[in-house]
């Protein structure tokens, strides 16, 4: 008899094991249904990532690495990485996931994308990082997986939920065991692209982390980059006292990296290029190149796609090269810029008013001071119209303060030349020299008015245009 019962008690005990197995496997099962591998660092969907360029972008990376590593700024918990369209964050971000995955600081990641579906959203969000959390840290996955199994529904819960559930929850009680303290987890939680996320949640995305966060005192930092769009920055704002800032801005000026990373890719070219034999002995030019690094303006996107068209193995890179400095026309069929001209048609086409927004774009670009009043002058704009309509646009153009004015600053120098090519830009092209003209005029009436209507305009703005484009009346 007493055999017996050992024996059902053995097989019970079987019994149970397999079904928390099973129910284990049925858990870990879900959780990746609903996880989007390919925003990982390290995802084969994303093969052709970008990453700095050798010996580039040195200053930011150390203080990005010692913010992660917590000797600078350890009150914040957040680091916002921010700067234009282009200017190489996701190089950046990649950069930095990767040091920090070899370091065993990187927790989890998601790189957004528009362009891919699991990406573009933050559907998949908390549960990739919970994925990757139960990859990273294997002491916790009976904890999440257990968390599924009593909720199924979990992942139809918002996002509040799916962190609480899926990490607060069961990193809290296993810290509470105090196995943190052999071998530290990793605690790096990378968002890159946060604009990039469609589903105009990404104010609650920053809500809920620094909220949860903050409630559980959890052991997380948070990588954010993105563009300086208005609702994100309005976001980071009104959280600041948890947050540390690294913009790429003038601090980080990345002309001499610019500089750099063309001279490596032209060496490149000439050990490399079926045609290098044929190559003049000076090309490129000192010249060539400091007229790439300026049309750059600061922003990596321009000399990458430069250097894409030119260094093509099935064109000479001399013609080609000459394409790009505008000596020569491309053909109809030949898009030297095809993924810039996309990223710009994209921005602009998601303002209230594309083509207005494009002409003032162009306005921008030819006033040599162009105050916000002024640009609404010009073009017979309500005051305020052109900051409102340029205010989604902070990857493109920013504003800085002058002379107690608001001036315009445009971050791109290229974009101008996509405008005002009707080959790339299309429907919204925009004549440059009929917006000059209109310049022109309306400033020139502006000083014969025997009251002018603000103190913001003087002769010196009309003296440096070239008044030879100039249809006007006056």
């Amino acid at each position: 008899m007493a055999v017996q019962v050992c024996a059902k008690a053995e097989s019970f005990s079987e019994y149970l094991l397999s079904h928390v197995f099973l129910d284990s496997v049925a858990g870990l099962d879900q959780l990746k249904k609903e996880t989007a591998p390919g925003a990982f660092h390290d995802s084969r969907e994303r093969f052709d990532t970008p990453k700095c360029h050798p010996h580039t972008r040195q200053a930011v990376l150390a203080k990005i690495i010692d913010w992660v590593e917590k000797k600078i700024d350890t009150d914040s918990f957040i680091l916002w990485l921010w700067g234009a369209a282009g200017a190489g964050k996701s190089a950046i971000v990649q950069t930095i996931a990767e040091l920090c995955h070899e370091r065993k600081l990187l927790l989890a990641s998601f790189f957004f994308s528009r362009n891919s579906p699991l990406r573009a959203t933050t559907e998949h969000l908390f549960a990739s990082f919970a994925y990757q959390m139960v990859i990273g840290i294997p002491a916790v996955r009976e904890l999440v997986l257990s968390a599924i199994e009593n909720d199924p529904l979990i992942f139809e819960r918002s996002m509040e939920s799916q962190f609480l559930t899926l990490i607060a929850y069961p990193l809290v009680s296993l810290l509470e065991t105090g196995i943190n303290k052999q071998e530290p987890f990793p605690f790096l939680i990378i968002i890159d692209g946060l604009d990039e996320c469609m589903d105009g949640i990404r104010r609650e995305v920053v809500d809920v982390l620094v909220r949860v966060t903050k409630r559980f005192t959890l052991p997380l930092i948070f990588l954010v980059a993105s563009r300086p769009e208005q609702g994100i920055m309005l976001v980071m704002e009104s959280v600041k006292l948890d947050v540390s800032y690294v913009p790429l801005d003038t601090k980080y000026r990345s002309d001499k990296d610019i500089e750099r990373y063309l001279r490596d890719k032209i060496l490149e070219i000439r050990d490399t290029h079926p045609l290098r034999s044929t190559l003049p002995p000076f090309w490129p030019s000192d010249a060539d190149i400091r007229t790439l690094v300026r049309k750059s303006s600061g922003q990596f996107i321009y000399p990458s796609t430069a250097v894409k068209y030119f260094s093509s193995r099935r064109h000479r890179p001399t013609w080609r090269l000459d394409i790009i400095l505008g000596i020569i026309r491309p053909t109809p069929s030949d898009l030297p810029f095809a993924e810039l001209d996309a990223l710009y048609r994209f921005l602009i086409n998601s303002t209230e008013n594309p083509q207005l927004t494009a002409r003032i774009l162009v306005a921008v670009g030819i006033i040599d001071y162009p105050f916000t009043e002024v640009v609404d002058y010009v073009l017979s704009l309500e005051p305020g119209d052109s900051t409102l309509l340029l205010g989604d646009l902070g990857s493109l153009v920013t504003t800085v303060d002058l002379f107690g004015k608001t001036k315009f600053k445009i971050l791109h120098a290229s974009v101008g030349d996509f405008l005002g090519d009707p080959a790339r830009s299309g429907v919204l092209y925009v004549d440059p020299g009929s917006v000059r003209a209109e310049v022109v005029c309306k400033l020139l009436h502006f000083v014969q008015q025997p009251e002018h209507p603000g103190e913001y305009i003087s002769f010196p703005h009309i003296y440096t245009f070239n008044l030879k484009h100039r249809h006007c009346p006056f």
